[in-house]
C-alpha cells in the first residue's frame, strides 16, 4: 500500500514523496530494548530517531527544503551509556519524530512530531525518562491552515535562557524557489511568549546554540535570484545578462544573538566558496564549526551525495568527512555523512551511510580518524542524535524581547518610516588579517556610491517577490557608510558601484550581495570590509580606528623578477604567508639587488608596514631568512623618505612604523638574505602589510 505525505512545495500542500507504508510500520515497530553491540565505542546516554527512508524519493528526512518536513514514519530512541538501545515513548504517540534536543541540566527533551500522516509538525517536550509530554507549539486558531496554508514547527534547540527556538514556515514568506520560507522563532516551554527572530528570504533552520558565546547559530539558505549588471537599474534576473560571477546557492551558517539581531557569518573558507557550505551547523569550544556540504549546495530539489566540513577555529579550510562517492566498509569513512553532534570528549557524532544504504550512528576524532560504528537498526535511519547528559550552560543574558511586530512579509515599497535601522560601515576598504580565510574588499578607489536593494512579497509572481532600490548614497572618501532610517525587516542587499555607475569588481565577483540581510527596528548593524565575510571581521571601537585598513591587496604590484612557476609579484598583497612557497610567496630570480614596487592610485598616510618571510613549517623554521629590509618611500614615482630594518623577519610579522608618512608607492628591498626556498637561494617574502588610511 502506498502513502502519499503532506506536500512541502507549496504552502498549502507539499512534497510530492510516496513511502511505503510497510517501512514506516517498521519504523514504528522498534519498541524491544536492543542491547550493546559487543566493541561499540564508549560513549554518554544519547537519544535520537529511527527513522523509515522514503523508496521513492532521493530526500534525506529533515535535511533540506524537501527533506525538512518530510513524513516518513519514525520512533524517538535513547541509547544507554551501556549501550542498551530502546524507544523512550510508548508505541503509537507519534507516527513520525525528528530533530531531538536535550535542555542544558540534561533533564528534558525537545523535539519535533507528527500524530498522523497528515498532520503538520509541531514542537513536543518530554522528560528523560519518557514522562511530562507535552506540545510546545500547537496550530493557532486565529490561523488555522485553511485560510493562511500550512506551516510546520520543527528542528527545536534549547538557548542558554530555558526557552526553546525551532524553525517553522508559519511566517508566511515565500522562498525563490517557490517552497515555504523557513524562519526562526522562540518560545517558552509551556508555549507562551511565542515570538519571530528572523525575516530570511529563502530559509532559515537547523540552529543550535555556540557553546562559546550563547549566540544562535544557524543554517540560511544563501541565493538571490537578481545578478549585478551595469545597465541603469544595477541589477538583472538573466544570467547571460549580468556581469561575470559565480552563481550563489548554498546554505551556509550565520550567527545571530538571542534577540534575532547582529548576524554575521559565523564560519567556514570564504575563499573557496563551495567550503562556505554548512547545513545542520555544530559549534565546538574551541571554535571548530562542522556542519553538512551536499554535491547540491542548495538542496533542492534535492541533497545528493553529502558529507561533512569541519572548520578548525570556524574559519579554516574545510576538511572533508565522508567521502561523498562510492559506498564504503563499515569500517571506513561512510559515503554519505549529516546530522553532526559534539560530544563532551570533543570528538564528532554523526549519521552516516553507504550510498545506496540507510544511516546509522558514527563517531570519530574531528580529523575523521577512529570511525567506529555506535547504532545502525535493520531496516531504519538513525539520524538526529544528541547527548542526553547536563552540560554547560553557555553565557549571554535572557532576553524577553518584543516579538517582530509583521505577520506576513512585507508586500509594498511603502514601509513604516518608523520602523527602521541605522547602517554603518567603518571602512568597505577593510581586509581581514593575514591567513584569515576571507577574500579581499573592493580596491582602494575614489568616489564610490552605495546601492541599497530590498524586496518585498509577491507571492504570485516569479520568485515571488519584486525588488525595490531604497536608497543610493555616497561612499565617504575614507571608506565609510552611515545611513540611518533604513528600512527594518526586509531582506536587502548592498551593491557598490563607481562614478560612472559600473558595479565595482572583487577578487570574487562583482560587489553585489549574493544573498539577502535583515536587521531589527531600532537596532544598528556595523561592519567592515564589503565582500564575502566582511560580517565576521571585527570591527574597530571607533570611527578613527576603523578608517584604518590593510591597503595592500589594493596595490599594483611590481618587481624586479620572478622565478620561474611561481605566483609572482601580487602574492606578496595576497594576505597569505602560510602554504606553498611557489602558491603564497614573492620569490625572485636572485638574491642581490631584487626589489618589489606597491603602488597606489591616490595617496595615503601609511602608519605601519609589517613584512613576513616564508615560513617552511607551522613550528616557525624558515627555509629562507631575511635579516635586512630597505623601504623607499614614493610619491608619483619620486623617492621622498626611506627606512631600514636591520632585524631578523619574524614569521608572525615584523612590524615596522612608517609615521603617517603621506605617499602614493613603497619599493622594499629585501638583503641579508640567507637559505633556501624552492631549492635555490633567492630573495623572496611572503607578504606585506600596509596599514594606512586613505589620505
Amino acid at each position: 500500500m502506498l502513502l502519499r505525505t503532506p506536500d512541502n512545495g507549496d504552502a498549502a500542500s507539499a512534497p510530492r514523496m510516496l513511502v511505503l507504508l510497510g517501512l514506516a510500520a517498521a519504523a514504528l515497530g522498534l519498541i524491544a530494548a536492543r542491547a550493546a553491540t559487543p566493541g561499540a565505542p564508549v560513549l554518554p546516554p544519547l537519544v535520537f530517531v529511527s527513522r523509515a527512508m522514503p523508496a521513492l524519493s532521493a530526500q534525506i528526512p529533515g535535511l533540506g527544503p524537501g527533506g525538512r518536513t518530510l513524513v516518513t514514519g519514525g520512533v524517538l530512541m535513547t541509547r544507554s551509556a551501556a549501550g542498551t538501545v530502546e524507544p523512550l515513548l510508548r508505541e503509537g504517540s507519534f507516527y513520525d519524530v525528528a530533530d531531538p534536543a536535550v535542555s542544558h541540566d540534561g533533564e528534558w527533551i525537545a523535539f519535533a512530531a507528527v500524530a498522523a500522516p497528515e498532520s503538520a509538525w509541531r514542537i513536543q517536550v518530554v522528560r528523560r525518562d519518557g514522562t511530562g509530554l507535552r506540545a510546545v507549539t500547537l496550530t493557532d486558531p486565529a490561523r488555522p491552515p485553511a485560510v493562511v496554508g500550512r506551516y510546520d514547527d520543527f528542528d527545536p534547540c534549547w538557548l542558554p535562557d530555558g526557552r526553546i527556538g525551532f524553525a517553522s514556515t508559519r511566517y508566511t514568506q515565500v522562498s525563490e524557489a517557490g517552497l515555504p520560507a523557513s524562519n526562526l522563532f522562540v518560545t517558552r516551554t509551556d508555549g507562551t511568549g511565542l515570538g519571530r527572530l528572523t525575516s530570511d528570504r529563502n530559509g532559515a533552520e537547523e540552529p543550535t546554540v555556540d557553546a562559546r558565546t550563547g549566540r544562535i547559530v544557524y543554517a540560511r539558505w544563501w541565493t538571490n535570484r537578481f545578478f549585478a549588471s551595469d545597465s541603469s537599474a544595477g541589477y538583472t534576473t538573466e544570467r547571460a545578462l549580468a556581469v561575470p560571477g559565480d552563481t550563489v546557492n548554498l546554505w551556509h551558517a550565520i550567527s545571530i544573538t538571542s534577540s534575532g539581531d547582529f548576524g554575521r557569518l559565523a564560519g567556514g573558507n570564504p575563499r573557496v566558496r563551495l567550503e562556505t557550505m554548512c547545513y545542520q551547523p555544530v559549534t565546538f569550544e574551541d571554535g571548530t564549526l562542522v556542519g553538512v556540504r551536499a554535491a547540491n549546495p542548495g538542496l533542492d530539489p534535492a541533497p545528493g551525495a553529502v558529507w561533512l566540513q569541519v572548520f578548525r577555529g570556524g574559519f579554516a579550510p574545510a576538511l572533508a568527512i565522508g567521502t561523498g562517492g562510492a559506498s564504503s566498509a563499515a569500517t571506513e569513512t561512510p559515503a554519505r555523512a549529516c546530522a553532526p553532534a559534539a560530544l563532551p570528549d570533543g570528538r564528532l557524532l554523526f549519521s552516516g551511510a553507504s550510498m545506496g544504504g540507510d544511516f546509522g550512528l558514527f563517531v570519530c576524532d574531528r580529523e575523521g580518524r577512529g570511525i567506529a560504528r555506535v547504532v545502525d537498526l535493520p531496516g531504519t535511519s538513525e539520524l538526529d542524535a544528541a547527548v542526553l547528559a547536563p552540560r554547560k550552560k553557555p553565557p549571554g543574558p535572557a532576553y524577553e524581547g518584543e516579538p517582530l511586530p509583521l505577520e506576513r512579509p512585507p508586500s509594498s515599497a511603502e514601509w513604516d518610516r518608523s520602523e527602521t535601522f541605522r547602517f554603518d560601515c567603518l571602512n568597505v576598504f577593510t581586509n581581514a588579517a593575514v591567513d584569515v580565510p576571507i577574500p579581499d574588499a573592493p580596491r582602494l578607489m575614489p568616489n564610490l556610491r552605495i546601492r541599497f536593494f530590498g524586496t518585498v512579497a509577491r507571492p504570485g509572481r516569479p520568485g515571488a517577490d519584486s525588488l525595490i532600490l531604497v536608497r543610493e548614497s555616497r561612499v565617504h572618501r575614507n571608506g565609510a557608510v552611515h545611513e540611518d532610517g533604513v528600512p527594518s525587516e526586509i531582506p536587502m542587499f548592498e551593491q557598490l558601484v563607481d562614478s560612472t555607475g559600473r558595479v565595482l569588481r572583487t577578487a570574487m565577483g562583482p560587489a553585489h550581495g549574493a544573498g539577502f540581510n535583515v536587521s531589527r527596528i531600532g537596532s544598528g548593524a556595523r561592519c567592515v570590509g564589503c565582500h564575502l565575510g566582511h560580517s565576521a571581521i571585527s570591527v574597530p571601537e571607533n570611527y578613527a580606528k576603523g578608517a584604518r585598513f590593510n591597503a595592500g591587496p589594493s596595490a599594483t604590484v611590481s618587481a624586479s623578477s620572478v622565478a620561474p612557476g611561481t605566483a609572482g609579484p601580487r602574492a606578496v598583497v595576497d594576505r597569505r604567508a602560510k602554504g606553498p612557497a611557489d602558491q603564497v610567496a614573492w620569490v625572485a630570480n636572485g638574491v642581490e639587488s631584487e626589489w618589489i614596487r606597491l603602488e597606489w592610485g591616490i595617496p595615503i598616510e601609511l602608519d605601519t608596514l609589517v613584512f613576513y618571510p616564508w615560513s617552511a613549517n607551522p613550528k616557525n623554521h624558515t627555509g629562507i631568512e631575511v635579516r635586512e629590509v630597505a623601504v623607499s618611500f614614493l610619491m608619483k614615482g619620486q623617492a621622498i623618505g626611506q627606512q631600514q630594518l636591520r632585524i631578523r623577519l619574524s614569521p608572525q610579522g615584523t612590524r615596522v612604523g612608517c609615521g603617517g608618512a603621506v605617499l602614493d608607492g613603497i619599493e622594499v628591498r629585501p638583503g641579508r638574505v640567507s637559505g633556501t626556498i624552492l631549492g635555490r637561494r633567492a630573495a623572496a617574502l611572503a607578504e606585506i602589510e600596509a596599514l594606512a588610511r586613505i589620505h
